[in-house]
């Protein structure tokens, strides 16, 4: 049509202004696409780091231990049995299960003490579940029925222990009443789920429902499934068929707090980008007045001639989305370069951190890599094309609406 040939034509007169202004959208979409990037690949890798080596996809627990399982409490624990592991075993998607028991600890190593969380780990099936042991840096697994303990190297350091040393850790009964467990430390592990590392210390189930006189119980059981997708609705299915108070529990519930602040956190980066691209905006109106200006003469021969004030808008609307694609298409370009940087080299977390580890928020420590999501890139491509669209309207009127006998006299 007449006006696109214009658009077009206007695009090439002055090529400076248009890659400038281009520029601007450009930018605009690179720092939103590496933002989104980093902010997906934190997220990706904090949920694997979750469902791997602390909750699994699923929890079986009683209801009234989820709503206090954050004190460690030794009372509302599950009593195993067969029939309920049947019922598990059941769940689509269905891999491996494995038992736990957590409990608080205060950990001892003959000069000072410090409060951590206990595991007991059924050593024969959590291996099926979590990738724990992967993570092991020095020494090796505890034997069954054994007293043997793994704990994370920075904590092993914080309180200065080695492998073969002794740990002292001070534990209250179910009925109240005090024990200790002198540990040997057969291993230390190094994960990227920095609370593990700082405040765990793991050994055999059988060993801590001993210890702390459970009589067999556990705190949960801890599920896999083929598809972390899955979690929702296998929780919900195997819940109706769960005696109360039992029920299952997906990988999102145990990760609430990192749910939400994440659905947060890609608000504020959608607000980033809105700031952006009506600065950009900006960039987009001022092209449009000067270009008007320029052909002020021009616009208003057209007018006399009989060219709609519609079609003069549709000009200018056509001009500023050509400098949307323009700016789309390079900064989309940037983004790609700019991920695929990142993603050769990563980021190491104490860089952001000032040298620690992210233990608030995201679980994160070591090196993290952005993550790619193909509808990123087409919504801020299509965003930034309707905001220089909707950036041109209101200049493009005033053009439009000039009269042409003054429009063509214009000095």
């Amino acid at each position: 049509m007449f006006f696109l040939r214009m658009a077009f034509k206007n695009l090439t007169r002055h090529k400076r202004r248009t890659i400038i202004t281009a520029l601007i959208i450009a930018f605009a979409i690179l720092i939103y696409v590496m933002t989104d990037g980093l902010m997906l690949g934190m997220t990706e890798m904090s949920f694997d780091n979750i469902i791997n080596l602390e909750s699994g996809h699923l929890q079986v627990v009683d209801q009234n231990y989820w709503e206090d399982r954050k004190e460690l409490p030794l009372k509302n624990l599950i009593t195993p049995s067969a029939e309920l592991e049947a019922e598990i075993k059941k769940t689509a998607g269905y891999v491996a299960m494995t038992k736990r028991l957590k409990f608080a600890v205060n950990l001892n190593n003959g000069i000072d003490e410090l409060p951590v969380t206990g595991v007991g780990i059924d050593l024969g099936q959590d291996d099926k579940v979590f990738e724990l042991q992967n993570y092991l840096v020095e020494g090796r697994m505890p034997e069954a029925d054994s007293s043997e303990i793994i704990m994370g190297a920075k904590l092993a350091e914080l309180m200065d222990f080695k492998t073969g040393d002794y740990a002292v850790m001070l534990i209250r009964t179910e009925e109240k009443t005090f024990n200790t467990i002198d540990g040997e430390i057969v291993g230390l592990f190094n994960t990227p789920h920095p609370s593990l590392n700082e405040s765990n210390v793991f050994l055999p189930l059988s060993t801590a429902q001993d210890r702390l006189n459970t009589k067999g119980k556990i705190s949960h059981y801890a599920v896999r499934l083929s598809d972390q997708n899955q979690a929702l609705t296998a929780a919900e299915e195997l819940s109706t068929r769960l005696e109360a108070p039992l029920q299952a529990y997906s990988w999102k519930d145990a990760a609430k707090n990192l749910v939400t602040m994440i659905e947060m956190q890609d608000i504020e980066t959608q607000v980033v980008l809105a700031v952006i691209l009506t600065l950009a905006a900006v960039g987009i109106i001022n092209t449009v007045i000067l270009s008007a200006l320029e052909r002020m003469e021009e616009l208003g021969m057209m007018k006399a001639l009989g060219m709609h004030e519609r079609e003069i808008v549709y000009t200018f609307m056509g001009e500023a989305a050509g400098i949307g694609v323009i700016g789309g298409i390079m900064g989309i370009i940037m983004g790609i370069i700019g991920l695929s940087i990142f993603n050769i080299n990563g980021i190491d977390i104490s860089t952001i951190t000032a040298g620690g580890d992210m233990t608030y928020g995201f679980p994160l420590s070591g090196t993290i890599y952005a993550g790619w999501e193909i509808s990123s890139f087409i919504f801020v491509f299509i965003y930034g094309i309707i905001v220089s669209v909707l950036a041109s309207i209101f200049p493009a009127l005033w053009a439009a609406r000039k009269d042409p006998v003054k429009a063509i006299y214009h000095r």
